[in-house]
């Protein structure tokens, strides 16, 4: 679980480059909510909590979810900083589901 905080942060970082990049815009706000979420969630990853890693997964789906929805429409952050953040938050879901699974094998097998 605790690869999964570095692409966490990246993720987080992306989210206050965004709403730099469109100078503090007002519609862009709500990028900074994710950002603080992922920087708590991360520390507690970090400490390998699992109730943490399902919610940081559950994040993850949501936030690829959110980030898609908005290619769609105006853009609410430069397209790379988007693209980014698709990016950082495929690779901690990914990494997420393997350390799940991995744990989840490791149980059955004791």
């Amino acid at each position: 679980m605790r690869f999964a905080v570095i692409p966490l942060i990246i993720s987080a970082a992306l989210h206050i480059v965004g709403f730099i990049l469109v100078n503090f815009a007002w519609e862009s706000l709500f990028l900074i909510f994710p950002a603080i979420l992922y920087s708590v969630l991360s520390v507690f990853l970090f400490k390998s909590k699992k109730w943490a890693a399902w919610l940081t997964l559950l994040c993850m789906v949501g936030g690829i979810a959110g980030t898609c929805i908005e290619l769609m429409g105006p853009l609410i952050a430069p397209l790379p900083v988007l693209v980014g953040i698709i990016a950082s938050d495929a690779a901690v879901a990914g990494l997420l589901v393997r350390a799940l699974w991995r744990d989840r094998k490791t149980r059955d097998s004791k």
